[in-house]
C-alpha cells in the first residue's frame, strides 16, 4: 500500500468509533479494482492513525465481526474493499437513515407519534407496563421507503422522561446512551414478507395487496437485557437491502 496515502489522525473523542471509521475509509479508497489486500502491520497502522495498539485492535476486531477484514496467523490482516463499500447492510447498520445516506440516497424522516404508552409490550416481559413509542415514515422523494415503529422499554425510557423530544434529532443508539444509561449491543431480527394491514398500507401509500418486507427486532444491551423493540416495514424492491452471512 502506498505510504503517501493521506490518513487523517483521529482525536480522543469516541476514539474507538473514529478509528474504526478511519479504517473503513482507508479500505474503501485504497484500491481501484476492489480486490482484497493486506493492511500494514499494527505498529505502522497505529502510528499513522495516531492511536494506541489497544484502540487499533478493538477497531480491527469490530471490522472482523462486520466481515470487512479477516485476521489469520502468518497472513496478517486482509481487507475486502467490496464488503467495506456495501451499503444498506441490515446486519451491521442499526440506523436505517444512516444506512440509506451511505448508499448515496437523501432520505427524509417524518415523525408521526412520540410518547409513552402505558401498557405491556410482551417483548419486554410480563412485568413491563410501559414503553416509549416512536413512529416515523422514511421518505425517498415522494415515495415512502419504510415505516418504523420503535419501543424503548419503560424502565430505561423513564430516565429520559424530560428529554424524549431529543429522539427527533438523535438516533435510538445515541438516545439510549445519552439519556437512558444503557446502549444497544446487538439485535435479534425476525424477517418475513407479508401483506400489511390496512393502516400500514395507507400510511405507506401502497397498492392493495402490495407486499412489504417486515423486520421485527429485539434490541439487547451488554447485560443481555432487552431495551428496545423495533418493527420496520420496507417497501418491496426500492432498497438494496443486504446481509453478510459468516461461517463459524
Amino acid at each position: 500500500m502506498d505510504d503517501s496515502l493521506n490518513i487523517l489522525r483521529v482525536d480522543n473523542k469516541q476514539l474507538s468509533y473514529k478509528t474504526k471509521m478511519a479504517l473503513i475509509d482507508l479500505i474503501r479508497t485504497s484500491t481501484e479494482d476492489g480486490r482484497p489486500f493486506k493492511l500494514p502491520n499494527e505498529d505502522e497502522l497505529s502510528h499513522r492513525l495516531g492511536v494506541s495498539r489497544n484502540v487499533l485492535r478493538d477497531a480491527l476486531a469490530s471490522l472482523e465481526e462486520m466481515g470487512i477484514v479477516t485476521r489469520r496467523r502468518g497472513k496478517g490482516t486482509i481487507a475486502n474493499p467490496s464488503i467495506a463499500n456495501a451499503t444498506c447492510r441490515l446486519d451491521t447498520a442499526p440506523e436505517l437513515f444512516q444506512s440509506m445516506e451511505a448508499d448515496g440516497l437523501s432520505p427524509r424522516l417524518e415523525s408521526l407519534n412520540l410518547g409513552f404508552v402505558f401498557k405491556n409490550d410482551p417483548v419486554f416481559g410480563p412485568d413491563s407496563n410501559s414503553y416509549l413509542n416512536t413512529e416515523k415514515l422514511c421518505w425517498l422523494g415522494d415515495v415512502v421507503a419504510a415505516y418504523c415503529i420503535d419501543h424503548i422499554a419503560g424502565r430505561f425510557a423513564e430516565l429520559a422522561r424530560d428529554s424524549i423530544f431529543a429522539l427527533q434529532k438523535l438516533s435510538h443508539y445515541q438516545f439510549l446512551e445519552q439519556y437512558c444509561g444503557t446502549t444497544m449491543a446487538y439485535t435479534m431480527s425476525h424477517i418475513d414478507a407479508i401483506i400489511p394491514d390496512a393502516h400500514v398500507a395507507e400510511l405507506m401509500r401502497l397498492k392493495p395487496g402490495e407486499p412489504v418486507l417486515f423486520m421485527d427486532d429485539q434490541v439487547y444491551n451488554y447485560d443481555h437485557e432487552i431495551v428496545g423493540h423495533s418493527m420496520i416495514y420496507f417497501r418491496s424492491g426500492l432498497l438494496d437491502l443486504k446481509f453478510l452471512r459468516k461461517n463459524w
